[in-house]
């Protein structure tokens, strides 16, 4: 097989460096080619990344000098990815702080069936403390959650507030989604540090769907998918370690609030749970269509 990998950088270089060299060292008997796409991170960030012999073979870097955010940054290593003359069976996309052991690639080896048949498939990402991340999403969000979520982006202190309860009663509201781990199938959403990209994909979409700076990316590539009647598929016998919010974790708490807020405004051109049908049924052509007539949301 030959396998394509991209991840966007921004100030953990160090991270960027540690998957590529997981790549190089449990790849087996596949090919592999690496696109590291950095997001204008500080000149000590990108002298470690540019380092000679820090990076494994066949391990490029894209410098940008903005930030043009995750999924944004993403697009630029797929179109680097496939600038080249070789096809690939499949592209891993993700964020950097991963780790990609000798099983993934073999359980990739094992299910030509799905690459051949699903155009984005969701692997089973495992935090250091053992906690699963997929499924994300199963079929869909609860009309009272939605409605918490206006209330938590209707003013910053408030958003505070309720999350300050929700954690509280985590164990009582928190999504459960995720236990179902060890079921394969096809879900709404997975989430968002690593998707695999299939042939399939390329047949329907030119890039991924990016319409907002960070977060909410699980929504556009489901909204993006549902556009074309594809699905995505969780595939739990797909393993990858995830270390879990490292840029994220850079950002301060009200900047990480407005980004997502930015994202909930994107949303709610979709879906609102004032609706009789919470899902208006647009697609992403359609909010396209309505920001270019008039102010974009600012990226944040």
């Amino acid at each position: 097989m030959k396998i394509g990998f991209t991840f966007t950088n921004y100030n953990n270089s160090l991270l960027s460096i540690q998957a590529a060299q997981s790549i190089a060292a449990h790849h087996g008997d596949c090919d592999y080619q690496i696109i590291l796409v950095d997001n204008a991170s500080t000149e000590a960030e990108r002298r470690i990344l540019a380092a000679p012999g820090t990076l494994p073979p066949y391990c490029d870097v894209v410098w940008n000098a903005d930030n043009v955010g995750y999924f944004g940054g993403l697009n630029l290593g797929l179109a680097a990815l496939r600038s080249g003359a070789s096809d690939y069976d499949a592209i891993v996309i993700g964020n950097n702080d991963l780790v990609f052991e000798a099983d993934f690639f073999a359980a990739l080896q094992r299910r030509s069936d799905v690459l051949a048949r699903y155009p984005v498939l969701a692997p089973n990402i495992i935090t250091l403390d053992g906690q699963h991340q997929n499924p994300h999403v199963l079929v869909g969000i609860s009309r009272f959650r939605e409605m918490v979520w206006d209330l938590y982006f209707a003013h910053f202190r408030l958003s505070q507030l309720i999350g300050w309860a929700a954690n509280r009663a985590r164990a009582y509201v928190g999504r459960k989604d995720h236990l179902a781990y060890a079921d394969e199938g096809v879900i709404y959403a997975g989430y968002g540090a690593c998707y695999i990209l299939t042939p399939c994909f390329w047949l329907h979409y030119a890039q991924l769907w990016s319409p907002g700076f960070l977060m909410g990316e699980e929504f556009y590539l489901a909204r993006q998918l549902a556009a074309k009647d594809e699905q995505m598929y969780y595939v739990p016998d797909i393993l990858v370690r995830h270390y879990d919010h490292a840029t994220v974790s850079k950002l301060p708490s009200r900047r990480l609030w407005e980004m997502t807020r930015q994202y909930h405004r994107i949303y709610r051109f979709f879906i609102s749970p004032y609706r009789i049908i919470m899902d208006n049924g647009k697609s992403p052509a359609d909010y396209d269509l309505s920001v270019g007539t008039k102010v974009r949301l600012p990226l944040i």
